[in-house]
């Protein structure tokens, strides 16, 4: 047991100097996106918290009763969710190069993913064209970051996965505009960051689907 928890404890020591540069680098690089909305490229979080956060993912990660690929693949999109999650939390973006990644992971993984690789293109591309149409129905109340993200996670969950994910970050991310407006933290035409509750749907999705492969 003591080396479920020292082990990633040690990666998240490692990896959080790491991560932190990577956010920089990639929040640096899109400056002029940032720039439009009066925005800053910053520093996104402390180490503690940085820290904290990839020590969870990497715990889940390695506890999940899996293969070691399958281990090492839910490690990766775990930690790479909570640096997305972070960055969209504290300037309510997702970037297209920060997806980057998942897409290419997503493709080189699929012989240990579930599911064809056309179904999980296709639950890709049904979420983008869904997610796009309430984006444009919605005026802004989704970005175009969490539309792509959607469509790149897609390729990591399936069909199955990527409706838990939308139902499941809808129906937080709703009680959570809900709870905001009654206690005036936003105004009903203020935007707020909805990407993390996809997220947070993206994970429940994800370590139900890995549960069920054992």
């Amino acid at each position: 047991m003591l080396i479920k928890i020292v082990l990633p404890l040690a990666l998240a020591l490692l990896l959080t100097p790491l991560c932190q540069r990577l956010m920089a680098w990639c929040l640096e690089r899109n400056r002029d996106s940032l720039a439009e909305y009066n925005l800053e490229p910053g520093p996104v979080c402390s180490n503690m918290a940085l820290g904290a956060g990839l020590f969870l993912a990497l715990f889940l990660g390695l506890l999940l009763p899996a293969s070691i690929v399958s281990k090492a693949l839910s490690c990766f999109l775990l930690c790479w969710l909570w640096l997305l999650w972070l960055i969209d939390y504290r300037f309510q973006f997702i970037f297209a190069d920060s997806l980057l990644p998942l897409l290419v992971v997503g493709l080189v993984a699929t012989p240990w993913l579930p599911f064809s690789i056309w179904q999980r293109l296709a639950a890709g591309a049904g979420a983008f064209v869904v997610l796009a149409a309430l984006a444009i129905l919605g005026r802004g109340a989704l970005g175009g970051g969490d539309v792509k993200m959607m469509a790149v996670l897609g390729l990591w969950l399936g069909v199955n996965g990527i409706i838990t994910t939308a139902s499941v970050g809808f129906i937080i991310g709703g009680v959570a505009a809900i709870v905001m407006l009654l206690f005036k933290v936003h105004g009903r035409k203020d935007f707020f960051a909805f990407g993390p509750f996809l997220i947070i749907g993206a994970v429940v999705a994800w370590l139900g689907q890995v549960l069920l492969w054992k």
